[in-house]
């Protein structure tokens, strides 16, 4: 047959049924039609020897959804990204205003802290400030609970928990929330109530609470960003999580392949001095986006006031590669404005992990970006169940990229600046990266990302 669109001779790297192996795949209608060790025919054909054709990566924790990072993320290699831990509050809304608009496939969780923040009248923003009711006020439950249930009712693919974020929600108010995610069927995205490494209202008694409420209420659960919760206990963390995993837990966990953190300065993760013994760090270890300077305790409590993003240098290497080397980690990006990880987070994985430092395989590293992000999402949108994978009738969300040169080149000074290495990306069949090169699309074409979103019962 003659396809539409046939890429010769690439190395197939497919996670699911783990072929590595030199085959010619054809593209008809945006899907996947072959597969093959012969020579196809296609009205357009692309010699890609040498370059490795995977699935599309795909993003469960983005904080950035517009145009300019959606660029930046397919640039990358990424096909889907989603904002499962900080959410929104209007479900509608959100997808609303990326409708026919995005070069990514895209989707959102209903999240506890935005329902909490529109409860308690919050102004709209990312996160509550440390003063804000919403962080601090231990009531209305059953309109949190309302607020969060119509999300799921309109889509929602996961219910986003930030509880380190809003210290007032009881454990009690927790359990509410993961009961209406085993409800429908969604997965909780969990940024838990501690972080650090210490004994008391440290990381490991939040996992603890994680743990106890997947098994009360049997809701599966992705716990974000482990590293940088957990730090130097971040083995330890890993270790409870496999065996729940062992025992029958539905439950995942994820990271980001940098070394420093970011959030709110004027957030409750900086409430108190309590931050530096929890953390191991002191002031010279933060960074204020908006000026570039390294603080101290005198500019640390002038921008605290004025609010802003914060660089975190934190995480140790060790909790990175621990992370890289588990069986059920994701790769999540937890993109926000200032950081790399927004821009190279799939390219440093691919370069520096695993080229330069052998770290992982490149299977395992593109199973952590593209499968396994796929199969967490499942439960939520039938979609997700043809992305990830290379296969026939697979949606050709695809990723081609030369291993030998493949590597982030955003840097803390630099954030917003493409990976290099990856040289052509389909959306949909459509070209979105092409030569390496960013496909620009005209005015009146529609751009090839789809909303992902669960079903709708309203």
């Amino acid at each position: 047959m003659i396809h539409d669109l046939v890429f010769l001779n690439g190395r197939v790297i497919d996670p699911e049924t783990n072929l590595d192996a030199i085959r010619s795949i054809g593209i008809v209608d945006g899907l996947i039609e072959s597969i093959s060790e012969e020579i196809l025919k296609g009205k357009v054909e692309i010699d890609i020897s040498n370059l490795v054709i995977c699935p599309g990566f795909i993003d469960v924790h983005s904080h950035e959804h517009s145009d300019e990072y959606y660029a930046l993320k397919c640039q990358d290699g990424v096909t889907s990204v989603f904002e499962l831990e900080v959410g929104t509050n209007d479900i509608d809304q959100w997808y609303a205003e990326r409708e026919n608009k995005t070069l990514v496939n895209h989707g959102v969780a209903i999240g506890h802290i935005q329902v909490r923040m529109k409860v308690f009248k919050h102004p709209p923003g990312f996160l509550p400030q440390s003063d804000s009711p919403a962080a601090l006020q231990a009531d209305k439950l059953d309109q949190i609970k309302n607020e969060l249930e119509y999300g799921l009712q309109r889509g929602a693919m996961a219910v986003g928990f930030g509880i380190h974020y809003v210290p007032a929600s009881t454990r009690w108010e927790i359990v509410e929330c993961f009961r209406l995610a085993k409800k429908y069927n969604v997965c909780c995205h969990v940024h838990m109530r501690h972080f650090g490494a210490q004994e008391i209202n440290g990381s490991l008694a939040a996992l603890e609470e994680v743990l106890a409420l997947g098994a009360c209420t049997q809701a599966a659960i992705n716990v974000c960003h482990v590293h940088s919760t957990c730090l130097a206990v971040t083995d330890k963390a890993l270790e409870l999580i496999h065996d729940a995993h062992k025992n029958g837990m539905d439950i995942t966990t994820e990271f980001y392949p940098y070394l420093a953190g970011c959030s709110s300065i004027d957030s409750t993760l900086f409430k108190d001095d309590l931050w530096q013994e929890q953390l191991g760090i002191s002031y010279d270890c933060l960074t204020y986006v908006n000026t570039g300077e390294s603080l101290d305790a005198i500019t640390f409590a002038k921008y605290r006031k004025e609010g802003g993003l914060i660089i975190i240098n934190s995480i140790p290497e060790q909790a990175v590669i621990d992370c890289l080397q588990s069986p059920i980690t994701l790769m999540g990006s937890d993109a926000l404005r200032g950081h790399p990880r927004a821009a190279g987070s799939c390219s440093r994985v691919l370069g520096h992990y695993v080229r330069e430092r052998g770290i992982i395989t490149v299977m395992e590293a593109i199973r952590k970006m593209s499968l396994l992000p796929a199969q967490r999402l499942e439960s939520a949108s039938s979609q997700m169940k043809t992305r990830g994978r290379i296969c026939k009738g697979a949606i050709a969300d695809l990723c081609i990229f030369d291993p030998m040169t493949i590597k982030d080149c955003a840097t803390y000074d630099q954030p917003k600046l493409p990976s290099q290495g990856i040289i052509h990306v389909l959306i949909n069949g459509t070209f979105v990266v092409r030569n390496s090169k960013l496909v620009m699309i005209d005015k009146d074409t529609k751009p090839p990302g789809q909303a992902i979103r669960g079903v709708i019962r309203n």
